[in-house]
């Protein structure tokens, strides 16, 4: 009896101290020191970020496509994404202010100082430059023969055409895209660099790439006064957002209290360290896993709502550009244009509107603040899975013919990130032209002034 006493003791002694090595004791000095461990590539490859991994945005492993039976590749019309940057604006002043709510928390002593300065915002970064000019190899290599056909005669800019949104990202994109085409071909320098065109519009009358800042009705109705989503905000605010905030300042004493809609920033400077420089220690540490699959979902709902299938309106606002490819496609095959490659960088929103115009990139269910956690899982269209930093949309043109005496047919196909997309209304991923148009209607010829109520 009197050894069973004794080890009944020693149990409770180890349990004792189990849990105060484990837990700690709140009046400590080691209070609020709760903190969680992620890899940042592995954050990287379940596509919580913005950031493709470095084993497919790096790689040169890229097979030539095969082309289709009797179809010979005729144009190519890429609309791409710029590479990684800086943070934005609106990013940077959240990072300030949690700078000043984290500068007496503990464990937030060696990095709570906001490391992106203002005069950078948007800015690319090294990765950045380098994205876009793997892209452009990748390019070359996944069409293999539609290039080396291009590079037969000198550059011309008027049969391979570059584009990019009026500010420095997106046009040093571009030109990193073009060297990724074009390096070892041209006349400049030991490397035989090749100089392009690139061709920008002002940003207030480009409705091709930036379409949704110059659309009256859209700032008016989904960006400024939006009480679909402002309720569904206001919904995962409370059911989502305020349990993580209460947490987090219960966590490492905060007070007063952590504002909800500061998480998501927390998010997105979690991301930012791991893109600038490798570190999950950061701001990721005040995370779990479970927090960074529910702050990236805010950030999709978000995007569902402004720029995607949350506004009918968004249906439509991609109309300039599919005038302008379809324009392009047919100006060629009737002879009237020799322009084979029309190379467009731009902006996450910009490319959600186009593909929400043709009815592509949809999700089996709305984005709204209810979703389940496994519903979340289900989500295979967003900005981190398929429109992240340098993504790029193909739209393919293809004449094919079945009998040599018959008239050529065209066929239009559409891959995201190298990965075909069904477009409603197609029968196949190779579309007959015909159909295609069919299937845009009315968005082809669309007075954007008059849809948008500019005056």
């Amino acid at each position: 009896m009197q050894s069973y006493k004794i080890l009944h003791t020693f149990l409770i002694l180890i349990f004792y101290f189990y849990n105060l090595v484990l837990c700690g004791n709140p009046s400590d000095d080691d209070a609020y020191t709760k903190l969680f461990k992620h890899d940042p590539q592995d954050l990287i490859r379940k596509r919580y970020f913005r950031i493709e991994p470095e084993e497919t945005s790096f790689t040169l492993n890229v097979k030539p496509l095969d082309y289709p039976d009797k179809c010979e590749l005729k144009q190519l019309h890429l609309l791409t994404r710029h590479g990684s940057r800086y943070p934005d604006p609106t990013d940077i002043r959240a990072f300030d202010r949690l700078e000043k709510i984290f500068e007496n928390v503990s464990v937030a002593k060696e990095w709570y100082k906001n490391p992106f300065p203002m005069e950078r915002n948007f800015q690319l970064i090294p990765r950045g430059e380098m994205e876009p000019y793997f892209d452009g190899k990748q390019s070359v290599l996944r069409y293999d023969k539609f290039w080396k056909d291009v590079k037969k005669t000198r550059y011309d800019p008027e049969v391979v055409k570059f584009q990019a949104g009026a500010n420095s990202r997106c046009a040093a994109s571009a030109m990193a895209f073009s060297e990724g085409v074009f390096n070892g071909d041209g006349p400049l320098d030991s490397c035989k660099n090749q100089p392009v065109y690139i061709m920008s519009i002002p940003q207030n009358e480009d409705n091709v790439l930036e379409q949704y800042n110059n659309c009256k009705l859209l700032t008016e109705t989904v960006f400024n006064n939006n009480p679909i989503y402002n309720e569904q905000n206001y919904t995962y605010g409370n059911t989502t957002l305020a349990p993580i905030a209460k947490r987090m300042s219960e966590d490492y004493g905060i007070y007063p209290p952590l504002n909800p809609y500061l998480v998501p920033y927390i998010f997105h400077h979690c991301e930012f360290w791991v893109l600038h420089f490798n570190r999950a220690d950061t701001w990721c540490s005040l995370l779990s896993e479970l927090d960074i699959k529910k702050l990236r979902y805010y950030w999709d709902m978000t995007d569902y709502h402004l720029y995607e299938y949350g506004s009918p309106l968004n249906e439509q606002t991609g109309c300039v550009y599919y005038t302008q490819l379809v324009s392009g496609v047919e100006s060629y095959l009737n002879g009237s244009s020799r322009m084979v490659a029309d190379l467009k960088n731009g902006h996450s929103h910009g490319m959600l509107m186009v593909l929400t115009t043709l009815g592509v990139h949809k999700n089996p269910f709305p984005l709204t603040a209810n979703l389940t956690l496994s519903q979340i899982d289900e989500i295979k269209y967003s900005e981190a899975k398929t429109i992240y930093w340098s993504s790029t949309i193909y739209f393919e043109i293809y004449t094919c013919s079945d009998n040599e005496d018959k008239e050529k047919s065209t066929k239009i196909r559409l891959v995201l990130n190298f990965e075909p997309l069904l477009i409603p209304g197609c029968e196949s991923e190779y579309c007959e032209w015909s159909t295609f148009k069919k299937v845009l209607g009315d968005k082809i010829g669309c007075d954007f002034n008059k849809l948008c109520g500019n005056p």
